[in-house]
């Protein structure tokens, strides 16, 4: 007797197959590693939706390769949440502009490049030290160390160009 050949699955068919061998394995990975659990769901389905893609791209997935996509799109999203927390970070600090009662100072500041300033009063006005800043900033310390040392500088040039301006009795010079 003679058997006629099988067709080949569909795609449909293939993810379905992909989908039930491993979803709650994946699952289970994601929420161990992430807190909240609904961000462990929300990653399930990305990866279930990039497994779509390769399947519908023909390709024939194993649970390790289904593993591997959820591992990639964990530590994006890692990724992605740290620079947000830095993003935050920065904002914040941004949106509170400190109360200067000397004018020449606040004209000094004013003067400067704004990354300049930001240097400044993280440094003077919120305490942070070169490591933290540098966090914070995305870079190194030392090239904190090296931004202050020229912001300071600026800052220097700043208050004596405005002292220049202004009389000796701290009046605005007229030209």
């Amino acid at each position: 007797m003679k058997t006629l050949p099988r067709p080949a699955p569909s795609a449909e068919e293939r993810f379905a197959a992909v989908h039930t061998a491993c979803h709650d394995t994946v699952y289970r990975y994601l929420a161990r590693r992430i807190i909240p659990a609904h961000l462990a769901e929300d990653l399930t389905g990305e990866v279930f939706v990039i497994v779509w893609s390769k399947v519908l791209d023909g390709a024939h997935l194993e649970v390790p390769y289904v593993m591997a996509i959820a591992r990639n799109l964990l530590r994006n999203a890692y990724r992605a949440s740290a620079k947000a927390s830095k993003l935050r970070a920065a904002l914040a600090l941004t949106q509170q502009r400190p109360a200067i009662q000397d004018p020449g100072v606040a004209l000094g500041l004013a003067a400067l490049k704004e990354t300049e300033r930001e240097l400044l009063l993280l440094t003077y006005w919120d305490s942070f030290t070169s490591e933290e800043i540098a966090f914070i900033l995305g870079t190194s310390p030392g090239a904190i160390r090296v931004r202050l040392h020229r912001a300071r500088k600026s800052f220097a040039a700043a208050l004596e160009s405005e002292s220049t301006q202004r009389g000796p009795l701290g009046k605005a010079a007229r030209l």
